[in-house]
């Protein structure tokens, strides 16, 4: 101990001093007994020495008791204080309430997204198609999307469940439909609307699943969720542009009734989900209903068939978090490092649309429908086999953001499964008869940029191309954007103007664009997330 070490050093010296005055005076040199009377004195002193800090020491150990004893009282008082007053409830990303023990929780949020739309659609090569919208001025406000979200957790942290519903339900594929007449020169001589198919302004379910968490490799989620594909509709509420590119419309499933096995292979970096579902939007459709038989002919209102649709999607973050990219702009507080990810994903599906077979129609596909000469777009209904794929890249920096994806899919069709019943196309495709097409195949693409001017102000562009069977069948969309996060994402303005100069390949109130026609679509929107 150091302490003995100094008291003995101490004890020496004295011996040597001791010992010098008895050399330094030999008349009087001291006798063996006064050396031992000098030794005892000293060997007193120093256990008076050893006594008072072993005192100090004792009041150190007992003041770090009594400490001690104070903090555990308080913590038990804190957590007495707690259970008498009930559940935990707050706001974090939604207004909460849970249990001590946190093993209940539920939170509940909501999003609105008010829109005012100016569109102008112009019919070209109208002699090249048989229908299409109404061409002129579409003007007005509307909700694009007005959603009550509740999740949370039952019994443990790890199981979860999330229910949305959609007060403004709509997507890509739903719109009103109008019938066009033209005269041997191609002249619109008059237009009538033939049919309606939207859900706007009906309450849906967006999402409604339960999710089980054994580790952050392996997660199990079933129920109605987004199909694992493209990145642009998980970032719908948190995008740089008022809605998604109209180039994703023909290639995206949306959302679907299934389950996935999901986890992240690498914490924070590499993350995977293996998706099996009923096929594109059958959360919308809903599940097979009752079949009614009028004599031979069967129907069914539902969207369960024998067939299921099987997507993958995997995502890794090179610099940054996955979390990172939970929006597209950077609005990072540290915006010093380079964050970039990539993603990728591939899909199937087989469905089948005749009217006389259970199982029901899935899903459509946007086909050409007119010649080199006078291109234009349809939507066709799918009776075979859908391979589709996706490669997207996003990267941010100091403010600056980047997004870029690829779209590409395969339609081998079944002409013998509806033999008779599928429409003849112009442009040289039939997919009845023995002059039936056995397959074509579409792809699409975008990029988009934005920059923070400030910290609340952002421009953003955006250009895209759609092509089918190559480029003389195509469409392209060309949009510039502005702008201002009061909150963040939790409260935004946004304003954007899409131009599309050929045909338009998809109608969309969510997008503004009306099919075959050369649109022009000025959004402004207000967004209120909490």
């Amino acid at each position: 101990m150091k302490t003995n070490k100094w008291h003995i050093a101490l004890l020496l010296s004295a011996v040597v001093v001791s010992a010098g005055q008895v050399f330094a005076e030999p008349p009087a040199a001291p006798t063996v007994a006064d050396l031992q009377t000098q030794v005892q004195s000293l060997t007193q002193r120093l256990a008076d020495l050893e006594r008072k800090e072993s005192d100090n020491w004792m009041t150190a150990a007992r003041t770090d008791q009594i400490r001690a004893i104070v903090e555990e009282a308080l913590a038990d008082s804190k957590a007495r204080s707690k259970s008498a007053a009930g559940p935990n409830f707050g706001y974090n990303n939604g207004f909460f309430l849970q249990t001590d023990d946190r093993n209940f929780k539920l939170s509940v949020g909501g999003l609105v997204q008010a829109r005012y739309t100016f569109a102008r659609s112009e019919v070209h090569n109208a002699g090249a198609f048989t229908t299409a919208p109404k061409a002129g001025n579409v003007n007005g406000f509307d909700f694009r999307r007005a959603r009550l979200i509740f999740t949370g957790n039952a019994f443990t942290p790890d199981l979860t469940f999330n229910f949305t519903g959609d007060f403004a339900g709509d997507n890509c594929a739903k719109n009103p439909i109008s019938t066009v007449t033209t005269d041997g020169a191609g002249n619109v001589t008059s237009t009538s609307q033939t049919s309606v198919s939207t859900d706007k302004n009906f309450f849906q379910i967006v999402d409604l699943f339960v999710a089980y968490r054994f580790n952050d490799l392996f997660n199990v989620r079933i129920g109605a969720f987004l199909t694992p594909f493209s990145r642009a509709e998980y970032t719908s509420t948190g995008a740089e542009l008022v809605d998604v590119p109209a180039v994703l419309c023909p290639f995206d499933p949306a959302r679907s009734t299934g389950m996935s096995v999901f986890g992240q292979l690498i914490k924070d970096r590499l993350s995977y989900e293996v998706n099996l579902n009923n096929g594109q939007n059958s959360n919308t459709l809903g599940r097979a209903g009752e079949v009614s038989t009028s004599g031979t002919t069967s129907s069914n209102a539902g969207a369960n068939d024998n067939r299921l649709a099987y997507y993958m999607r995997l995502q890794y973050a090179g610099g940054g978090k996955l979390c990172d990219f939970a929006d597209e702009p950077d609005l990072r507080k540290e915006r010093g490092d380079l964050a970039w990810m990539v993603g990728g994903a591939v899909g199937y599906e087989s469905a089948n649309t005749t009217s006389t077979a259970f199982p029901s129609p899935q899903g459509n596909a946007t086909i050409p429908v007119g010649t080199i000469t006078s291109p234009g777009f349809a939507s066709y209904p799918l009776n075979g086999d859908l391979y589709r794929g996706t490669v997207d890249v996003s990267a941010k920096y100091q403010g600056l953001s980047f997004t870029t994806a690829y779209y590409f899919q395969q339609i081998n069709e079944n002409p013998a499964a509806d033999a008779g019943t599928a429409p003849a196309l112009p442009g040289g495709y039939s997919l009845t008869g023995s002059s039936a097409n056995s397959s074509f195949f579409e792809m699409g693409y975008y990029g988009q940029i934005g920059y923070m001017l400030t910290n609340k102000l952002e421009v953003v562009g955006r250009a895209g191309q759609f092509l089918t069977e190559g480029s003389s069948n195509r469409a392209e969309e060309f949009t510039l954007g502005l702008n201002y996060y009061v909150y963040g994402q939790n409260f935004k303005i946004q304003s954007d103007l899409t131009y599309i100069p050929n045909e338009a390949m998809s109608s969309s109130s969510t997008i503004g664009s009306a099919v075959n026609t050369q649109d022009i679509v000025f959004r402004l929107q207000l967004q209120l997330k909490f």
